[in-house]
């Protein structure tokens, strides 16, 4: 069986590979999402108990990571969708806890607070962020104003959103759809992005080079299926022919 190592690696790193794909395919149209990347360890079959003299390299699945470049920018018209643009996160209030996002498609739930589609809170920098009735306006740095109703009044200074990053993403871990939450005891510090009212950033995803890597991957697994075939065959061949010489 040694020489069939390197295609069972390497079909089960397809298999994640796909996974991966097909959850990044799955979010084309997730808001801020970030497509994930899997990273691989590469192996030679004279690790491996018995191997023959000449090495087989092959892969293993070492670690998945996140693509955080920035996706396009579409056009709402909706004041309270925000995009980042550049590096940061808006933070969010949780069940669990604060949770980074690039998704700035914002609410007000019944409470007048700004709240995420999830209707998790979203934090600003003194705390969760309450909106009352007015013509809202956010400005690069993140500033909340709103224009109240009663005519000749000038605007309330509200807020100001957070954005935020971490030195190294790899400390940045998925939880779902496009939250992330960071690593016990990374530090969290002020991100060098800047907010556009009236926008969403859109996944980062590439459809058809996903959709094409999808069908790159299929057959490569099909090939290594029938490596591994071909070896239990040339295994079971050996296996027979030392019983006869027995």
């Amino acid at each position: 069986m040694d020489s069939a190592y390197p295609a069972v690696s390497g079909a089960l790193a397809l298999e994640t590979q796909m996974d991966i794909l097909a959850n990044n395919v799955a979010n084309i149209n997730t808001t801020g999402f970030k497509q994930s990347l899997p990273v691989y360890s590469g192996w030679s079959n004279n690790n491996q108990p018995g191997a023959g003299d000449a090495p087989v390299a092959f892969e293993t699945f070492d670690q998945i990571i996140t693509d955080f470049s920035q996706g396009g920018v579409q056009s709402t018209g909706a004041p309270l969708d925000v995009a980042i643009e550049g590096d940061g996160l808006f933070a969010v209030q949780t069940p669990q806890g604060i949770r980074y996002t690039r998704n700035g498609h914002f609410t007000l739930d019944e409470q007048e607070q700004l709240v995420t589609s999830e209707g998790f809170p979203v934090v600003g920098t003194g705390g969760p962020i309450t909106i009352p009735e007015g013509k809202v306006t956010i400005d690069h740095d993140g500033r909340i104003s709103v224009l109240g109703v009663e005519p000749n009044s000038p605007p309330q200074e509200l807020d100001t959103l957070s954005v935020l990053t971490v030195a190294d993403k790899k400390n940045l871990r998925q939880t779902g759809g496009s939250l992330y939450e960071v690593a016990d005891g990374t530090e969290v510090t002020p991100g060098t992005g800047h907010f556009l009212q009236g926008m969403l950033e859109s996944s980062n995803v590439n459809p058809v080079k996903e959709m094409v890597a999808m069908i790159q991957v299929q057959r490569m697994y099909e090939a290594a299926q029938k490596s591994i075939t071909a070896a239990d065959e040339a295994a079971n061949q050996a296996s027979t022919q030392v019983g006869k010489v027995g």
